[in-house]
């Protein structure tokens, strides 16, 4: 089974923080029913619905609260001004890391 997941998983290019931090099928204890697990499962299978795929349909993908030019994972989750507040100051600082892909990885 872990192969074939595996497998599939190499396959989608939606995934790549995932692969990286998901090494194996196993039950993850941080979701529950609460608003922020579904936002941490969605942001980690790349499933948000983000501004960027708006590009995709010549729409604009900015930032609606901040007007950065492209709303994607890494700014949603780490750069976006208008959500600092929102944000786990304890968790951001835990995970820091020069590279933003691995830092929206370990969050």
């Amino acid at each position: 089974d872990t192969q074939k997941w595996r497998e599939e998983l190499e396959k989608r290019t939606s995934t790549h923080i995932y692969r990286i931090f998901k090494t194996e099928i196993k039950v993850e204890q941080c979701y529950d029913n609460r608003l922020e697990s579904k936002i941490l499962f969605q942001a980690r299978a790349n499933t948000l619905e983000l501004n960027k795929r708006k590009r995709y349909k010549q729409e604009d993908p900015k930032c609606e609260l901040c007007g950065y030019k492209e709303e994607n994972l890494i700014h949603f989750l780490i750069e976006c001004k208008e959500l600092e507040e929102s944000r786990n100051k304890e968790l951001i600082k835990k995970c820091k890391d020069e590279n933003k892909e691995l830092m929206a990885g370990k969050i």
